[in-house]
């Protein structure tokens, strides 16, 4: 038999239910603008108000996961360990899974005869000694993402978002360093490490960044010290860009997305030795920052989108790998390529015009990542890229491609590939010729 609830009672729960949803209501608003009244209260209410946006920013990443196993979408592609010939000079450190150790491995290939010289493999033992850098406890699910290849043959790499880590020619722990590391690494000309660094947002200009994921620009050391951290949102509203950080469109909790930053090698008319090319993937926009001075020289939103990779070509040239994924807002509509394709756009400082040259092999070849992908510009003038969604690696010239490879686990899968890099001949016999490489 159902007993009926007094209206009383009903009245006296709604009404305790207003209050609390009035006292949270004030208690966010009151941490979002800087209070410090509720402490570390204030902190559990916050990570409580963002659960939604995480949990809606985790549902639309769906469509787009990082497997480290793919369907084979190119079976007549050649595989990049089948030893057969090709006619490139250079050299590959590739990322990806190998089916040898059954784990996340780097590999130096050497392209004129798709020879492995060299695996550099971390085994999940080491946590066992103490380290805690890995994001899981499976290492099926690891991508060691972006590996730098220094002169003494070691690596420093993160697990897509990690602590850093150093390993040397033979496998050897060097160091760690704990944080949240992500995305590109790059040498300056002091050979210290730029890497990008997720950090718990800033106070001091902007309040609701507590509400928000905040990205700095961090140096690092070769012995793996923190040399430098810089707020990426600070960066930009200190230098009159606000509207651009919050005045865009509706904020989600990723609002800048930091994927690259390049140190300038040499001084030029248009930027000075030292200064950081930066690629913030949710405004769509690069930027030129002197870190010496907290200026923002340069700044261009557009006309890529959510691109992921800046270089510096020569001394007024950059190259933009633009995605130019429209990012779909709109109920049961997937995002999409707004061409059909990726596309690499060059800048010229010197007269301030942007060309697409590489539209034609990247259409005719399909290359269409939604997410991550890469892009070098080479000496000649070619384009190596990696399509990382569809494990790809390819090179062309302006008109058409002239080679592609994948990594080839068996007859229907292949392995997603994870921030590979190309090194020239001359690159390597520079920096590398005399390393004892070895296949094991």
């Amino acid at each position: 038999m159902r007993r009926k609830i007094s209206l009383w009672v009903v009245l006296l729960f709604a009404w305790i239910s207003i209050v609390l949803m009035i006292l949270f209501g004030w208690a966010v608003w009151h941490t979002v603008s800087g209070g410090q009244r509720l402490g570390v209260l204030g902190k559990a209410i916050i990570s409580i108000a963002k659960f939604p946006s995480t949990v809606n920013e985790a549902f639309t990443q769906l469509p787009h996961p990082n497997p480290l196993f793919l369907a084979d979408k190119y079976p007549n592609v050649k595989s990049i360990r089948s030893n057969n010939s090709l006619a490139d000079d250079g050299y590959i450190l590739l990322s990806s899974y190998d089916k040898e150790y059954k784990q996340t491995a780097v590999n130096l290939i050497r392209l004129s005869d798709l020879k492995n010289l060299h695996t550099w493999i971390l085994s999940l033992q080491n946590q066992k000694k103490g380290y805690t850098f890995f994001a899981k406890d499976d290492n099926r699910d690891l991508r060691m993402l972006h590996p730098l290849l220094l002169k003494d043959g070691s690596i420093i790499f993160q697990y897509f978002v990690s602590s850093l880590i150093s390993i040397d020619l033979h496998s050897n722990i060097q160091w760690v360093l704990k944080g949240r590391f992500h995305h590109s690494k790059e040498l300056d000309v002091d050979e210290n490490i730029w890497v990008p660094i997720k950090i718990d947002s800033s106070k001091s200009r902007a309040p609701i960044l507590n509400f928000l994921e905040d990205d700095a620009l961090g140096k690092v050391s070769k012995t793996g010290k923190l040399l430098y951290q810089k707020s990426v949102a600070e960066i930009l509203i200190e230098n009159g860009y606000r509207g651009l950080l919050f005045g865009t469109g509706s904020i989600n909790a990723d609002p800048i997305h930091l994927n690259d930053i390049q140190p300038a090698l040499t001084t030029t008319k248009y930027w000075n030795r030292g200064d950081l090319l930066v690629s913030i993937r949710h405004r769509s926009t690069v930027f030129l920052y002197r870190p010496t001075t907290n200026k923002i020289i340069w700044l261009k939103t557009g006309p890529w989108l959510n691109q992921h990779d800046v270089d510096f070509i020569d001394s007024t040239r950059i190259g933009v790998f633009g995605n130019d994924l429209v990012a779909s807002r709109i109920s049961h509509h997937p995002d999409f390529l707004i061409n059909g394709h990726n596309e690499e756009y060059i800048y010229d400082f010197a007269t301030d015009k942007i060309s697409t040259p590489y539209t034609e092999f990247l259409s005719s070849s399909k290359v269409g990542t939604l997410s991550e992908g890469r892009s070098d510009v080479l000496e000649n003038g070619d384009l190596f890229v990696e399509e990382t969604n569809f494990g790809r690696l390819l090179r062309g010239n302006k008109k058409h491609e002239i080679w592609s490879l994948v990594d080839r686990i068996d007859k229907k899968t292949i392995s997603m590939l994870s921030w590979c890099r190309y090194i020239s001949k001359e690159e390597f016999e520079q920096k590398y010729s005399k390393i004892n490489f070895n296949s094991k």
